[in-house]
Parts: C-alpha cells; sequence; structure tokens
C-alpha cells in the first residue's frame, strides 16, 4: 500500500469497519505516511487536532528535533476518538508521552490537505472554513467548519439577515454571543470566537459529538429512569449557573440539550435567554410583547406576559422536558399552538405513572412539583431539582431492577451505561431564591381580555407577523406494534388469561403503542391485540418444567421477575428460547446449578438477579461466559469463590457488579479491574483485604466503584 489511502477506506478503518487483515494494511501504512496521518488527525477530535497543532509549533521552533511516527496507543487512541455514536460509551484518554512528538507534516502533505480542504468549502468565514450545513432556525444557519491555520473543527453559527445592522434579530444574535461569551460551566456549550465579516456577523463554538435529546427521542421513543435522571440533574445544575448570572433561559426543550458521546448534557441556544431586570431592560427586544418560546414546554405567565417570567418558567419549561424522556409524550399537546398554550393554563397536569406504572414517587412528587400552574405552587429553584435528584439515585441503589427501559430499539443499556458513566459536575447553589423580582401572580384568573389578547398574538405569530420560537416543533406518538398475526395474537392472550389466573403482573403494549399495566384487580384484558412486555410472577408452589410452557412463544417479552418462587432443576427449560428477554430476576428462588444452566441462550440479556439462591457454586456460574451482553449482575449471598468470579471475563459491558456476602478475595481483583466500564461495586462482607480495595480504587482513578451498601 504504497500510495495514499482512499479517503473512503481510511474512514472504514477510523469506523472500525474493515476486516483485521485490511485494518493491520491500513495501521502499517499511517506508520509511515505523514499525508495520511494528517488526514486521519482531520477527523478526530478536538484534543487531537490540538495536539497535532502543539506539536506542528514546537517543530516550527525547533526544526532539528526527531520525528516520530504514530505510536499503536496514538493510533487506537485515534480510533476510539473518532466514533461519533451515541451508544458507544466514552472511553479513558490516554496520557500524552511528553517525551513523544508527533510527525511534522512535510510542505507538500500540507499543501495538499489546504487544496483538499479549499475542495470541500462551501464559503469562508474570516478564518473559518464552513464545511457542512448542520441546521437551521428562523434567524441563522449553523455549519460545521474548519479553522483554516489550527485545522480544528468547530460549529460556525452565521445570521442570515439582509437589514443586519438593525434589525432585532441582529440584536439578539450579539446577545447569544455576549452571553455565550460570558458563561462558563460545563453543561453550556463553549463559545471559543465571535465576530463581523461581509455584513454579517457569526458565532464560534465547540464542536460537540452526540445527539440532541430531540433526535435522542426520534429513536429511543422514551428514555429509561437512569438516563433521564441523569440528564435532568446535569441540565438542572447547568441552569442553575445561568440563573445566578441573573439570565433566564426562556426556551428549554429537547433539541436544546444536547447529550456529547461523553455522557455529558449542554446547554444550547441562549438567543433566548432574558436578562433580568435588575441588569438590564428587555425593551430593546421585546417591543411588540411577542411570545417567545416554544409551545408545548412554555410555563402559563410565558405565554401571557414574556416581561412577567422568572427562573420558575424555566423550571416549568425543563419539567415538561423531563415527562417527554421518561413517557416519549407530551404534557400538554393539541391541534394547535392556541389550544396548546391554554391547555398549560387549565388542564389537569398528567401524571408519569398514567403511562409509568413503576416509577418511584419520589420523581412523580418531583415532577408535579415542577410544573404548578401558579409559580409560587413550583419547585423554587434548580438547585432543589439537584438536591432531590441526588437524593433519589442515592437512595435507589437497584433502579435497574425498577425502571422502565422498554424502548424500541437494543441501546437502551448502553444509554444508562453512558450516562452512569458520567462525572458530575459539583451541584450549582442558588444564590437568589429566583432571578427576577417582575413576577406577579395576577393570571390567575383568565378574563376575557387575556384570552382575547392571547389569541390576537397567535393569529399574528402563526401570520408571521411576531417572531416566535417554535419551529420545526417535535410531535413525537406512541409507536404502533406491526400487525401480529392470528396466531401471535392467540398466544398472547393465551399466555396473558394464563398469567393472570396465577395472579402475575403484566405489563401490555396496546396495537397503538402505549402501555398498560394488567393484573388480577383489573377489569379484564384489552379487547384488541396487545403483546406482553413484561410479567411478574406471584406464586408459591414449586415450578416443574410445565409450568412456563406457555410463554415459550412469547418472542415479545422482555423482562420476567420470577424472585421468591421456588424453581425447579427445568423450571426455566421453557423460556430457554425467549431471545427477546434482556432482565431476569430470579433471586431467592432455590435455584441450583442445573436449573440456571438453561438461560444459556438468552443472548440478549442485560439485567440479571440470582442473589440468595445457596444451592448455587462456582460451577453455575459458567453460564456467564455465554451471556456477553451482561450490564448488571447480582451475586450477593451466593456460595461462591475467586472460581466463579473467574467467569465475569467474558462480560466486557458489565457496569455494576454486586459480590456481597460471598468468598470473594483478593483472588479476583485482576478479573474485577478488567471491567473497564464498571461503575457500581458492592463488596460488602467478603474477604477482599484493605489493599485490594485501593488497588480497585487506583484502577478507576475517574471514579470510585467500590460501595460497602
Amino acid at each position: 500500500m504504497e500510495k495514499c489511502i482512499a479517503e473512503s477506506l481510511l474512514f472504514q478503518y477510523l469506523v472500525n469497519d474493515l476486516d483485521e487483515e485490511m485494518g493491520n494494511l491500513v495501521k502499517d501504512h499511517l506508520n509511515q505516511c505523514p499525508l495520511c496521518q494528517k488526514k486521519a488527525e482531520a477527523y478526530s477530535e478536538d484534543y487531537e487536532l490540538k495536539q497535532w497543532h502543539d506539536s506542528h509549533q514546537r517543530q516550527q521552533s525547533h526544526p532539528d528535533s526527531q520525528n516520530h511516527p504514530f505510536t499503536e496507543d496514538r493510533l487506537d487512541r485515534l480510533f476510539n476518538s473518532t466514533v461519533s455514536s451515541i451508544q458507544r460509551s466514552n472511553l479513558q484518554q490516554l496520557e500524552k508521552d511528553s517525551s513523544k512528538s508527533t510527525q511534522r507534516p512535510s510542505q507538500s502533505s500540507s499543501a495538499t490537505f489546504n487544496r483538499k480542504l479549499e475542495q470541500d468549502t462551501i464559503r469562508v468565514v474570516g478564518n473559518y472554513h464552513l464545511i457542512k450545513k448542520i441546521g437551521q432556525g428562523g434567524m441563522g444557519v449553523v455549519y460545521l467548519a474548519i479553522h483554516a491555520h489550527l485545522k480544528k473543527q468547530v460549529v460556525l453559527k452565521l445570521l442570515l439577515n439582509s437589514d443586519w445592522e438593525n434589525s432585532n434579530q441582529t440584536q439578539r444574535f450579539y446577545r447569544e454571543m455576549e452571553l455565550v461569551g460570558q458563561l462558563d460551566h460545563p453543561n453550556i456549550v463553549k463559545a471559543t470566537d465571535a465576530g463581523e465579516t461581509d455584513e454579517t456577523c457569526f458565532l464560534v463554538m465547540e464542536y460537540l459529538e452526540g445527539h440532541d435529546l430531540k433526535k435522542i427521542l426520534k429513536i429511543e421513543r422514551a428514555l429509561s429512569i437512569t438516563a433521564a435522571c441523569s440528564i435532568l440533574r446535569q441540565a438542572a445544575n447547568g441552569f442553575q449557573y445561568i440563573h445566578n448570572n441573573n439570565l433566564i433561559h426562556r426556551d428549554i426543550k429537547p433539541s436544546n440539550l444536547f447529550l456529547t458521546t461523553a455522557g455529558k448534557i449542554k446547554i444550547l441556544d441562549l438567543g433566548l435567554a432574558g436578562l433580568s431586570h435588575s441588569e438590564r431592560s428587555f425593551s430593546d427586544l421585546t417591543d411588540s410583547n411577542c411570545i417567545m418560546g416554544s409551545a408545548y414546554y412554555m410555563a402559563p405567565e410565558q405565554a401571557l406576559n414574556v416581561k412577567s417570567i422568572d427562573q420558575r418558567s424555566d423550571i416549568y419549561s425543563l419539567g415538561c422536558t423531563f415527562y417527554q424522556l421518561l413517557t416519549g409524550r407530551l404534557p400538554f399537546k393539541k391541534n394547535t399552538p392556541v389550544e396548546t398554550i391554554i391547555a398549560h393554563r387549565e388542564d389537569t397536569a398528567p401524571h408519569l405513572s398514567d403511562y409509568l406504572p413503576e416509577i418511584p414517587e419520589p420523581l412523580e412528587e418531583l415532577f408535579q412539583s415542577m410544573i404548578q400552574k401558579d409559580p409560587n405552587d413550583r419547585i423554587q429553584t434548580m438547585a432543589e431539582i439537584v438536591k432531590k435528584i441526588d437524593a433519589f439515585l442515592a437512595q435507589e441503589e437497584d433502579i435497574h431492577f425498577s425502571e422502565t427501559s422498554d424502548t424500541n430499539l437494543t441501546h437502551s443499556q448502553e444509554l444508562i451505561q453512558l450516562c452512569q458513566n458520567t462525572d458530575l459536575s459539583p451541584p450549582v447553589e442558588a444564590l437568589n431564591q429566583y432571578s427576577s423580582t417582575l413576577f406577579q401572580p395576577t393570571y390567575r384568573f383568565w378574563n376575557k381580555k387575556n384570552i382575547l389578547l392571547l389569541i390576537m398574538g397567535v393569529v399574528l405569530l402563526n401570520t408571521g407577523l411576531l417572531y416566535f420560537m417554535g419551529f420545526n416543533l417535535p410531535q413525537p406518538h406512541p409507536i404502533p406494534i406491526p400487525k401480529i398475526s392470528p396466531e401471535e395474537a392467540q398466544n398472547q392472550r393465551a399466555a396473558a388469561e394464563w398469567a393472570l389466573k396465577h395472579e402475575c403482573e403484566l405489563t401490555l403494549r396496546l396495537a397503538s403503542g402505549s402501555n398498560i399495566l394488567v393484573n388480577n384487580t383489573s377489569k379484564g384484558l384489552p379487547k384488541n391485540d396487545f403483546q406482553i412486555l413484561k410479567l411478574k410472577l406471584y406464586h408459591d408452589q414449586p415450578l416443574d418444567k410445565n409450568f412456563l410452557s406457555p410463554l415459550k412463544n412469547i418472542m415479545s417479552l422482555k423482562e420476567l421477575r420470577l424472585d421468591d418462587c421456588v424453581l425447579g432443576d427445568d423450571a426455566l427449560v421453557p423460556i430457554k428460547g425467549l431471545t427477546s428477554l434482556t432482565l431476569l430476576d430470579i433471586h431467592s428462588t432455590n435455584l441450583t446449578d442445573k436449573g440456571l444452566s438453561h438461560i444459556s441462550e438468552l443472548k440478549n440479556l442485560k439485567t440479571l438477579s440470582m442473589k440468595s439462591n445457596p444451592k448455587l457454586t462456582d460451577a453455575g456460574l459458567q453460564v456467564l461466559n455465554q451471556l456477553t451482553r451482561l450490564g448488571d449482575v447480582d451475586l450477593a449471598r451466593l456460595k461462591i469463590t475467586d472460581k466463579g468470579i473467574a467467569f465475569i471475563q467474558n462480560n466486557p459491558k458489565l457496569f455494576k457488579l454486586n459480590i456481597s456476602d460471598t468468598k470473594v478475595s483478593d483472588a479476583s481483583i485482576p478479573h474485577i479491574i478488567a471491567l473497564k466500564v464498571l461503575k457500581t461495586l458492592r463488596i460488602k462482607n467478603t474477604e477482599i483485604s484493605e489493599k485490594g480495595i485501593e488497588e480497585i480504587r487506583n484502577a478507576f482513578k475517574d471514579h470510585d466503584p467500590v460501595s460497602f451498601d
């Protein structure tokens, strides 16, 4: 491979889409070719580009310094940093060896790169080459860009306005430039540059890998409790920082919250952010007193008067967003913006438990406190939200067994893992109870004058006479189940009838896509077709090989809870073909090694609890070798030793492991620290020494996984 690598081939290598032989050829070529190294750098993340630039500057200052080709570690790091998929957990960045420097590209390679950059450039704005349009709103367009000298990827927001010197849009754009430049918080997108050129202005921000929550919701439909809580906690912390700076965002919605591949939430679009009255008058931006924000997430007082809001309006909008993250639905959705805005004011707020029967009560209470109609009745600061989420997560140690995760994609567990592995920034304390003293709750009763003014405003809004930031509003709907055959429908109904006869609790997905909880106190099964998603069995008699046979063809079943039942050696035989299962709870079931062996074909299992089964031994844990997608495993109170723990080495996705009250010792430490994404390790009453605990903690420098709960 003497000639330079084709860009398509290089990209395939970087996203791990080549077979081993071709991959090795490309890697060997990269070790020798400065030009291809430079191309690879251009595809890599900001850290790598900065490293290249710094090295390049050093080489120019010291031309006699020795060049080094890419090391094996550097190539691996380059590959890991280039994959931009939301399902990939953030890999720890390897520390840079200060004794090594990257190879300085020759004049010819630099010229070739510049020619390629010129070919791909749509437009040049200052020092930035605009490469690709990645978004557009009512006032501007957003581009992926590359700095002409640093070769660094950035996001450039360009104002599109012919009367740019005098327009309100330009004033708003300058506000955003100023605000983003002043704010510095891990959960707020960072501005790196701004300026004017060719009779327009632009704002340059950090390049983020990942997706905004609107896009994620289109894919996932709804998120798990773990992911939603992590997102809410990070967002609330960032918004508290904004509020402490006497600002109100005013346009909180999923599309303005960005989840990076590192699991970080970044707050976007501060263009509507309003300064509190004590800092600056609103008159320059709201002369028309127009409605600003998105109707699906807008607080009642915000729709009535944009000048009469404070940070509690942001809390309401974040509550609506939290509801959508968990349920995949909007809390208030009508046919028109007018009807939606009035619904926020008049309709009773929904409950999370209407769609998520298993939602923990603290989260239901938090949600209700965020979306009260009267701001005085709401939770008063974002800092309080952070504290409540932190308290909930600290107490909910078994969250993975209680959360709803029946999404339509197979990547939900990876999203949970991504959010759990995120380092959360310290809580931001509230400096003031609320950011503005302007609000007076005079809107409590909507008189005819107020309703008339609202309708007039929205009519003007719809005719384009008022600016409304509700363009491209998301309209998620429950995803209907595919039409099922008469035979499957009959199997599903027969299994459900059997389950209710034996006092089971079921979660069913209806043909419309919505879920319902059914048990023996319900009025009966739905008349239309449905699929069984979850089943919890309450049964005090031993289960033989025939008992679970009605479930053997229920390929929609994702969660099966048999805890506290008595399982015979062949009790699990009927379910061994249910490859749809992602959660199996068989703790306290008197299970034996032979009985456990029947789950070896459940290749999609991600959560497995088999604690408190005294008949299970090290030999029985061999089944873990074949369940390579496991993320959460509970082995507490089993008669197992280090021999059994050795079987976890084929579980690279394991992020939660409970081995409390076992005979596991320091001999298992190599297997434990090999679990690169391990987040929580419970080791209460084990034989692991203090020295061993310290070794485990040192292996996970970014967090402490050890827990004695």
